[in-house]
């Protein structure tokens, strides 16, 4: 049986770039993890970013454990909001 767990793809703009790098890695669990996978597009302010938040702590109470969060978030306040998130996030942009 395959363990269940949700990830998230969470951009400002169309989250394209965010489903298409969070695919490229999930892909590599495939065997053992089945994904409900839930995109949140156009997050960019402050509300959406705590509405979206609020989401997801309440997946990851659903669920019983912290979902993946994929993010090309380029305002950094936005992305300070989700990154409290109770979840493993991924900031795809971080590094650059």
């Amino acid at each position: 049986m395959l363990q269940q767990r949700s990830a998230f793809f969470v951009s400002d703009r169309t989250a394209i770039t965010a489903q298409m790098l969070g695919h490229s890695l999930l892909t590599q669990f495939s065997h053992a993890v089945s994904f409900n996978e839930v995109t949140l597009p156009f997050i960019d302010s402050m509300e959406k970013a705590r509405n979206a938040v609020e989401q997801i702590n309440r997946q990851a109470a659903l669920d019983g454990t912290r979902p993946l969060v994929f993010s090309t978030l380029v305002q950094a306040e936005v992305a300070t909001v989700i990154s409290e998130a109770d979840a493993l996030i991924v900031d795809c942009f971080e590094t650059f």
